[in-house]
């Protein structure tokens, strides 16, 4: 360490203009940053419904599509007036194909001449509900509770993007009723508002409270700042590296920069808190430097590759989203690790003063109490997390869908309830169905209608949308019965299909012989989703289903072996880490075992709670591994320090609990109030996170401080 030590002081001038560049570079990289918003991310790579919706596209086009609903007391002449402006300015809109809503520029009525198109200003109030009651299902005209709603449901492009849902609610916030807007494009471009405000609220919020945090550890402001620099340092670099490659930040790679702040400050805080105590000795800065190197410098190399570890544990999961998580969280912890090992040397040539002015006189140690249950206390409490958690695991539950992502406070969610309640439901699953005739013969009505007499006798299905219902209705405006043959049929769809806007088209494709409809349920569970899949390919070998959810449950019913894949290659490369770095096989095993502790007490959580094990939360269990085992290291290596200077076991473990417990106590406060912060975000998946994350630091920490003792003090050495 003598000669690194020396380096630093040699080439300071060098390295500080280095630093500078670096930090110029990332600034500049991250004003070249872009969003993904695609729900789509959450899907595996290769995904049959994936396949599915790529075939339905080549058919019917592009199927995005958003819902607006207007809520007004009555149909009056001005209500009119303002629902038709609505429709016509939502049709000039760049990127909306085209509108099907309640207020057209001419509906066709009949009339005692035939049917003929009236302008919509013509229709008066009643007219226009009489003719829509004769819709049903179909109508955009929607009475409940003596309230009307008025649906619009536009059609848009693949260009559709944030910038048009601010011109949509912009232009319903013109008007003084109650709106309400869903859809899969919606609901996806809406997280690029929250995903901005989580950027510039979440990590400065971080940085507060575990300055705080580590104010209360160092007794002074000076070395609390410079032990939380290099995990900033790493976030910059990381995120200026992200819009240098090109790659876009997403709402899960969104809270990469908290997981560097929280997780990358560890090593900050060992470095600081030894130099403090060397400091504290009288000696020089250069002095103090070697001998806080010699002793937290090998850890700090483990720890940071330990975390690196168990986000690179991730890979092995499927998915391009957990992929970016992975790899940019283990790229921003491996900066910060460089940081505090290239950034703090360099500020510390600077006789900088790391000492309290006042003798820091804590109130709370909370390592005294630990330090109380080491032995048969220690087990007795690992005895009932594994008793707890065989009795809970059976009721971890796997669901993960898109309304999932937003917390019940959001406008999102609120929309999402109303178009539920209103519509019968606001995230469509498309079930197709391929057919062997033109699907406009009775053949094909009657063989589509028992299709979906079958889906609607389903409690879990609120409604379907049936094409055939659609021409059933028109053909009964002005005949009775049901449509008694091709030909009649055939004539209805011409005329239905006769204007290019008709739902029809998004319905049946005549060349493809290809009929979809579009099914709502009561709720997006896996079980559900399962269920309307079975019933339809079971009543017809030629149907198939697909949609959005569809692509999050294929990743929702694998996930739990990918998380074990995960768990298990996460431990056995920190278990190798171990080996090479502790030389002894038989302390990096006893250091695993709290972290194998606290990865089960987790899954015992899950159960309890409710809390599902998605592609969220397992993101806990690799940063539960990677982390966790940072305090098993610094006390494992710190016991062997001891222990091979003093030869002697009792007074070694006493040293090590003495020099490590209030740092890794500490460094787990931190990270858990600094990821307390992600409690106010917008989303229910971060929320979920930062609960767990307040579990897995809570049990790790215990466990590590009073297993590893007692497992030591049975040692015969010394």
């Amino acid at each position: 360490m003598d000669k690194y030590t020396s380096f630093i002081f040699k080439y300071k001038k060098q390295l500080i203009v280095l630093f500078f560049i670096l930090n110029i570079v990332s600034l500049i990289g991250i004003t070249r940053i872009k969003l993904n918003t695609d729900f789509s991310m959450f899907a595996p790579d290769e995904s049959v419904y994936q396949d599915k919706l790529d075939e339905l596209e080549e058919v019917f086009g592009e199927l995005n599509q958003i819902i607006v609903l207007v809520e007004h007391s009555q149909v009056d002449s001005v209500t009119m007036s303002d629902l038709r402006l609505i429709q016509s300015s939502l049709e000039l809109m760049d990127n909306n194909v085209y509108v099907q809503g309640v207020a057209p520029e001419t509906i066709k009525m009949n009339t005692e001449l035939g049917p003929v198109d009236v302008a919509f200003e013509d229709i008066s109030g009643n007219d226009l509900i009489s003719y829509y009651n004769a819709f049903g299902e179909f109508s955009p005209l929607i009475q409940s509770d003596e309230v009307y709603y008025s649906s619009f449901t536009v059609f848009i492009n693949s260009e559709f993007g944030k910038d048009d849902v601010g011109e949509i609610e912009d232009l319903l916030g013109e008007f003084s009723y109650s709106s309400y807007v869903s859809g899969d494009a919606y609901n996806q471009n809406k997280i690029s508002d929250y995903i901005i405000k989580i950027l510039l609220m979440l990590p400065p919020l971080t940085i507060l409270t575990i300055l705080l945090v580590f104010r209360w550890q160092m007794g002074a402001f000076k070395p609390t700042f410079m032990s939380i620099l290099p995990a900033g340092i790493g976030s910059l670099w990381t995120f200026g590296l992200i819009g240098w490659i090109g790659n876009e930040i997403s709402i899960l790679t969104a809270i990469v920069p908290i997981f560097i702040i929280v997780i990358g400050s560890a090593d900050g805080l060992h470095f600081m808190s030894h130099f403090q105590d060397s400091k504290k000795e009288g000696k020089d800065n250069k002095t103090s430097l070697n001998e806080t190197l010699k002793l937290v410098g090998i850890p700090m190399i483990v720890t940071t590759l330990t975390s690196m570890a168990g986000f690179i544990s991730l890979l092995s999961m499927n998915t391009d989203s957990i992929w970016d998580l992975a790899i940019f969280s283990a790229v921003g912890i491996l900066f910060a690790g460089i940081a505090t090992w290239y950034v703090l040397p360099l500020v510390l040539t600077n006789n900088i003063n790391v000492l309290p002015k006042h003798e820091n006189k804590k109130s709370l140690d909370l390592s005294v109490y630990l330090r109380k249950i080491w032995g048969i206390p220690s087990l007795v409490i690992i005895l009932i997390i594994l008793v707890g958690a065989f009795f809970t695991f059976s009721n971890i539950n796997n669901e993960f869908n898109m309304l999932m992502v937003y917390k019940d406070s959001t406008i999102v969610s609120t929309n999402a309830e109303k178009v539920q309640e209103v519509n019968g439901g606001s995230i469509p699953i498309y079930v197709t169905v391929y057919l062997e005739d033109s699907p406009i013969s009775i053949e094909s009505l009657n063989v589509i209608n028992s299709l979906v007499e079958e889906l609607e006798g389903l409690d879990e299905v609120s409604k379907v949308v049936n094409p055939y219902k659609l021409m059933d209705i028109v053909y009964n405006l002005s005949g009775t019965g049901e449509i008694p043959n091709d030909t009649a049929l055939n004539m209805i769809y011409t005329n239905i299909a006769s204007d290019p806007n008709s739902t029809m088209h998004n319905l049946i494709s005549v060349e493809d012989s290809v009929v979809r409809l579009l099914v709502f349920s009561e709720d997006l569970d896996n079980d559900t989703l399962l269920l309307i899949e079975e019933t339809a390919v079971n009543f017809n070998d030629s149907a198939s289903v697909t949609g959005v959810q569809y692509l999050m449950m294929d990743l929702n019913v694998n996930i739990g072996v990918m998380q074990l894949y995960s768990i298990f290659l996460a431990l056995g490369i920190v278990l190798a880490m171990l080996i090479i770095t502790l030389k002894s096989f038989k302390i990096a095993v006893y250091s695993l075992l709290p972290i194998v502790i606290t990865v089960i007490a987790l899954y015992g959580f899950l159960g309890a709670t409710g809390i599902p094990l998605n592609i969220t939360t397992v993101i806990i269990f690799s940063i539960t591994i990677g982390v966790g085992i940072d305090y098993a290291v610094h006390f494992s290596s710190v016991y062997k320090y001891y222990l091979k200077e003093t030869n002697n076991n009792k007074l070694a473990i006493e040293k090590a609990y003495g020099n490590s417990s209030r740092p890794i106590i500490t460094n787990s406060l931190g990270i858990s109030l600094g990821l307390s912060i992600l409690m106010l975000s917008p989303l229910t998946i971060h929320f979920n996170i930062s609960i767990l994350m307040w579990v897995s630091m809570i049990v790790s920490v215990v466990i590590t401080l009073t297993l590893l003792p007692t497992i030591f003090g049975l040692r015969k050495k010394g």
